[in-house]
């Protein structure tokens, strides 16, 4: 493989790490690992997706009560311009937290009998093969350390070779609760009692870990293999040894209670390490890798760059020393690389830190927050031809929606189903809070909405007819309870009441409240809802009496509105933002994901928005601006986006200032992986849009990213764009994804447009 193709798929570092946010990432969607790459001393941090607290319980936790009549009070004070009312009779119905996301445990393994200094080392990730390595020698010794977590059997691989003999010692162990260790031969393992409680940091209390209820149990095996002599647990004379590690918990699903106990997943542990050590080490690697290949290889942007390990990279960019595009296309590489190790089919969506955490308890619980970061996070699945790693988040949706309709009938007394703005493996559908949260974060209840809105336009790539037929029972339900809570003024127009935008607030006298009416988001969310489902219906034949009201609700919606300053109005009244720069650009949601074209007034004021919030954000808002402004076709705003975004992490820019941790993990601070994946799609729209009803090429690509090539860029409706640009101009090749793209379709570049049958080929020079 040439140096350039490494510059664009692998991370090199010439030391070990020595925090987690420098150690390198694994993972087969189930089984997490962070290997920090120590050549005597390696320590591997292991995540299961199903290593959560707490059980269904956790959603029947009182206090349950029941808020009609608390919404009522909360309109009425809205009406009124009696914010703080409002707030209290929101906090009322307050429920208490989603649960948290895990670390599991650790795997240590140590190499002793060889002394000296290291020399030539170096570690590295190939995204192509989804291996780590370790090389180097210490006095003069060669030791070569390989790792990989297979999606094909289910359990992580670590090899050693060393040129002479060596002793290794194995451990395990676990921050969690730990109920047994066992050594038996060939065979390790421990046994791990989940807690039943975990409250996230931001909420004050005095044992946020507990152990007093339900909670799951978990177990870590490995097998070792090697060509020494064991003697009191330390294996001597070893020139390669090889060891095979399994995790299983008994999570049984969202919505069911656990099954079995820690022998119960000792012992399922044990059988997947059985069949997989049965097998020869070459036959395990070369599955994984084909397996792994066969979602990698399908998309790739290749551009020019420096040749030098990743730390140098980095630090030349951010001096500003030279440019190096192929970072930016290791960037798009690793996001798609972090959503394929972090989501597959039959395992839980991709949490706020993916499937790696270490912490306990998490920041913000590592759960899923819905009002932006779980969204974001498959943002670049369609476009690069990853669809089938949605299907977690529609096997969580169809729990969550049961769950949901048992809180919309008692907190709303509405029919239909909700979600708010947090969930969790078990499917928590209610509003967070405890009674002490600022409703302006907590109270929105349209986050199965934009979840199903998503769903909906992975359609229009070419989806499966089969997430077409799951999608619309879904749909029904949130089309329910969405017309229940439209509400209409004295014109008869619909909006909603109370409504938040996100996390914002505005200023009120005395203060500042985030409760107001007709937000931006709520209106576009309940329109492209409305929108999807007359769509659905009219290719499903569905005349029933829920579409036609459904309809008449659709035409009495109410549009967006311009605020003073020419920017789209963010709530409905003249509420002033008390952070004009705030992170959240909730308002321009209809832009981007949406897939509807604004007309030239709204994309006008959509922009004027964005200036006014400025370009300085956390990780995930400088993407989801980026987004935005490709969109526009700003390239030029892009490009400062991109630039803020590689920015390093180790200096304290203070508040919310995005940048990158050393192993290229995007920063909220701190770390978030909704940055990482949601730059996937970010970077595919600069490459290709295709949302106007044509494929526009290169819309906003940044000029100093310069010249390039990019394959398996996916337009709608499912047609795969090859294409390469320089200074004579575009070509491209397009093929249909599946029979129903094929055909004639408008292809564009700037104002160049031509008429192209697919499967076909368009070249676009220079003028």
């Amino acid at each position: 493989m040439s140096e350039h193709r490494d510059r664009l798929h692998v991370l090199r570092y010439p030391e070990p790490a020595r925090e987690w946010v420098e150690a390198l990432p694994l993972g087969d969607g189930s089984l997490g690992a962070m290997c920090f790459g120590g050549l005597l001393s390696e320590r591997i941090a292991l995540n299961d997706d199903t290593a959560w607290s707490g059980s269904p319980a956790s959603e029947r936790m009182p206090p349950l009560v029941a808020g009609a009549d608390a919404i009522e009070a909360a309109r009425a004070a809205i009406a009124e311009g009696r914010h703080a009312d409002a707030d209290r009779a929101l906090r009322g119905i307050q429920h208490r937290h989603s649960q948290a996301y895990l670390p599991l445990a650790d795997l240590r393994v140590d190499i002793s009998g060889v002394a000296g200094e290291v020399t030539e080392y170096e570690r590295m990730l190939d995204l192509r093969t989804a291996t780590h390595e370790t090389r180097g020698a210490v006095g003069g010794v060669g030791i070569t350390r390989r790792t990989w977590v297979s999606a094909t059997d289910g359990v992580l691989v670590h090899e050693i070779s060393a040129a002479e003999p060596v002793a290794v010692r194995i451990g395990l162990e676990t921050p969690l609760r730990l109920l047994g260790a066992v050594r038996t031969g060939p065979l390790r393992s421990i046994t791990i009692r989940l807690p039943a409680d975990v409250s996230p940091p931001h909420d004050d209390v005095a044992d946020p870990v507990s152990y007093a209820g339900e909670s799951l149990r978990a177990a870590v095996a490995c097998r070792v293999e090697h060509d020494g002599v064991e003697r009191d647990g330390v294996l001597e004379g070893v020139r390669v040894l090889r060891l095979v590690l399994a995790a299983r918990t008994t999570y049984a699903g969202p919505r069911r209670p656990p099954e079995g106990d820690e022998a119960t997943a000792l012992a399922a542990a044990s059988a997947r390490i059985a069949a997989a050590a049965a097998r020869p080490a070459a036959a395990l690697h070369r599955d994984h890798v084909a397996a792994h290949a066969a979602l990698y290889d399908r998309a790739e942007l290749e551009l020019e760059g420096l040749d030098a390990d990743t730390p140098s990279r980095l630090a030349a960019v951010q001096r500003g020393d030279s440019e190096d595009p192929a970072l930016t296309a290791l960037l798009f590489h690793y996001g798609r690389y972090l959503l394929i190790c972090s989501s597959r089919p039959a395992s839980l969506p991709a949490t706020l830190q993916g499937i790696w955490n270490e912490d306990l308890p998490p920041v913000w619980s590592s759960n899923y927050t819905v009002n932006i970061n779980l969204q974001m996070n498959y943002w670049g699945a369609d476009v690069t031809g990853l669809s089938c790693l949605l299907e977690p988040v529609m096997d969580l949706l169809e729990h969550i929606a049961a769950g949901g309709a048992e809180t919309a009938a008692r907190l709303y007394g509405a029919p239909g189903w909700v979600l708010h703005h947090n969930t969790d493996a078990w499917a928590y559908t209610q509003q967070i809070g405890h009674g002490r949260h600022d409703p302006a974060h907590v109270f929105w209840p349209f986050g199965g909405v934009w979840l199903l809105v998503q769903l909906c336009d992975s359609l229009r790539f070419g989806a499966s007819a089969g997430l077409r037929d799951r999608l619309v029972p879904l749909m029904r339900g949130a089309v329910e309870f969405t017309l229940h809570w439209l509400r209409a003024d004295g014109d008869g127009m619909l909006g909603t009441s109370p409504s938040t935008s996100p996390e914002n607030v505005f200023t009120v006298p005395g203060g500042t409240s985030g409760l107001s009416a007709d937000s931006a988001m709520d209106l576009t969310l309940a329109a492209q809802l409305l929108d999807r489902f007359a769509a659905l219906a009219a290719e499903t034949g569905d005349s029933s009496a829920l579409v036609a009201r459904a309809a008449r609700a659709r035409s009495r919606l109410k549009p967006l509105r311009l605020d003073a300053q020419g920017a789209v109005a963010e709530w409905g009244g003249e509420e002033a933002a008390a952070d004009p720069h705030h992170r959240h650009v909730s308002p321009l949601v209809f832009l981007y994901p949406g897939a509807d074209e604004p007309s030239a007034a709204l994309a006008a004021a959509a922009a004027r928005l964005l200036d006014l919030r400025g370009d300085e954000s956390t990780g995930w808002s400088l993407v989801w601006k980026a987004a935005l402004r490709a969109r526009l076709r700003d390239a030029g705003a892009v490009e400062r986006l991109l630039a803020l975004l590689l920015r390093d992490m180790s200096e304290d820019r203070g508040g919310f200032s995005g940048g990158l941790y050393p192993n290229l993990f995007a920063a909220h601070p701190p770390f978030q992986i909704d940055a990482n994946l949601g730059l996937v799609g970010a970077i595919a729209e600069t490459l290709v849009q295709s949302h106007r009803g044509e494929i526009e090429l290169l819309p906003a690509w940044p000029a100093s990213l310069g010249a390039g090539r990019a394959r398996g860029i996916v337009a709608r409706p499912g047609v795969t764009v090859d294409l390469s640009w320089g200074p004579d101009g575009v070509s491209a090749r397009l093929e249909d994804a599946h029979p129903g793209a094929a055909g004639r379709h408008r292809v564009r570049w700037r104002d160049q447009v031509l008429e192209v049958d697919v499967p076909g080929s368009v070249r676009f020079p220079s003028r």
